[in-house]
């Protein structure tokens, strides 16, 4: 009995070991790994839409010298939409067109059916070759058609979600796609608070899209979200506490993205917060004016007439504790001299001559490199060296004119670089 008690401690030993593998095992594969992107396409319409839109731009109007605005022509005089500003024509549909001035090189491109529909395969190309996530948010699109014509097998692995209904907003819309294997459908609506309907049209920003999924039996939350532009830096000029009617209407939509936040974590469900901030929030956090004009705290409620110079530190105040969102590190897929202008970007604003050069074609290739696309993820997350990736477009970001008949024109596939990042849960 002695000898095999002996021998009984070591195998005893080899057991616990083999348990505790297991376990561990176990633990590994309760975990989730997912890639979330984000990408503003720049006006993207579906085929359809495309050609109608280019019979519209190729239309004449009237200017009403009284109001400054264009009028349809009745007769053959007037001024193609082509070379119009598309805000200042009376009855122009923003709920179906994008304005005419869409790809420019030099002066606006009079596009072709056949060059929109060559963009359209080459953004589809880029998709399936270098954009492989589980999820992707899209802005700047007319609907789920547009964004089918472009995911890989027209969408067939696919769900998707989208803003409605869409003939109360402008063609700038958002649409979440997500495999179909990640995941069932729990719910998709629009967040209409941020539209900021009660204020006159023209001071009505996009509302944002949320969609919540079944991973595993867990709630995962996405809100993709285009914010108001043209107040982008504290650091440049958009101080978002001033008089700039732009910063007024982003300082309006904090509010509303905040409870969008709190109420919609309070369940404990994996959060995702991404999309076109029109905002660098990275300069919110090395600007060193206090958060509030009225120096509370960003975590206690705001009274009346406080307002925010942070919009990420206003949101992100880590009150409740569910609540607290981490902005994901970034970085650009690009060479040295790339990675250090995109490091540069989140601690100044970039001089001219490096926003161009960070833009061009032998870096990302998208006019608008850094500074504006985020992503935010709740807790729940592993965020230890977490880092979300710029993808460089290379030559796709370029528009060329092509010849005075149409031929060898090419559009660019977007303005903006796609941001990806994988996640763990």
């Amino acid at each position: 009995m002695a000898d095999n008690q002996e021998l009984g401690a070591p195998m005893l030993d080899r057991w616990l070991v083999f348990f505790a593998l297991v376990f561990a095992g176990n633990v590994q594969a309760a975990e989730r790994s997912i890639s979330v992107a984000t990408w503003n396409l720049g006006w993207h319409v579906d085929l359809e839409t495309a050609k109608v839109w280019i019979t519209e731009c190729g239309k004449k109007f009237v200017k009403d010298p009284s109001t400054n605005r264009w009028n349809a022509a009745t007769g053959d005089e007037g001024t193609v939409a082509w070379d119009i500003d598309g805000y200042s024509i009376n009855g122009w549909d923003h709920t179906r067109f994008p304005v005419c001035g869409v790809y420019y090189d030099g002066k606006t491109v009079r596009v072709t059916p056949s060059a929109y529909k060559e963009r359209q395969q080459r953004t589809a190309d880029f998709i399936r070759t270098s954009l492989s996530a589980d999820v992707i948010a899209f802005q700047e699109v007319s609907g789920i058609q547009a964004v089918k014509e472009i995911l890989p097998g027209g969408g067939a692995d696919f769900d998707l979600c989208e803003v409605t209904p869409a003939s109360d907003y402008k063609v700038q819309r958002l649409v979440i796609a997500w495999k179909k294997t990640l995941g069932s459908q729990v719910s998709c609506e629009t967040e209409e608070s941020l539209a900021l309907r009660n204020n006159p049209e023209r001071f009505q920003p996009r509302p944002g899209l949320a969609v919540t999924l079944n991973v595993d039996g867990r709630l995962l939350r996405i809100l993709a979200v285009h914010l108001k532009s043209s107040c982008v830096s504290p650091l440049g000029g958009g101080d978002l506490a001033g008089s700039r009617e732009d910063c007024e209407v982003l300082q309006q939509q904090i509010d509303p993205l905040e409870a969008w936040v709190e109420s919609n974590t309070a369940d404990e469900a994996k959060v995702v917060l991404l999309g076109d901030f029109n905002r660098n929030l990275f300069h919110e956090l090395r600007d060193q004016t206090p958060v509030r004009t009225d120096l509370s705290s960003p975590a206690d409620t705001r009274q009346a007439g406080a307002l925010s110079r942070s919009l990420l530190e206003e949101v992100a105040d880590g009150k409740p504790a569910t609540s607290d969102l981490s902005l994901v590190n970034e970085e650009c897929v690009t060479d040295i001299v790339g990675k250090m202008l995109c490091v540069y970007g989140e601690t100044r604003s970039l001089t001219p001559a490096e926003r161009s050069l960070l833009g061009s074609a032998s870096y990302l290739g998208c006019r608008n490199p850094v500074g504006l696309d985020h992503i935010l993820v709740g807790p729940g997350f592993k965020v230890d060296d977490l880092i979300a990736r710029h993808i460089g477009i290379g030559t796709e970001g370029a528009t060329k004119a092509g010849r005075d008949d149409g031929s060898d024109q090419r559009l660019a596939i977007s303005d903006h670089c796609p941001l990806t990042v994988d996640l763990t849960f």
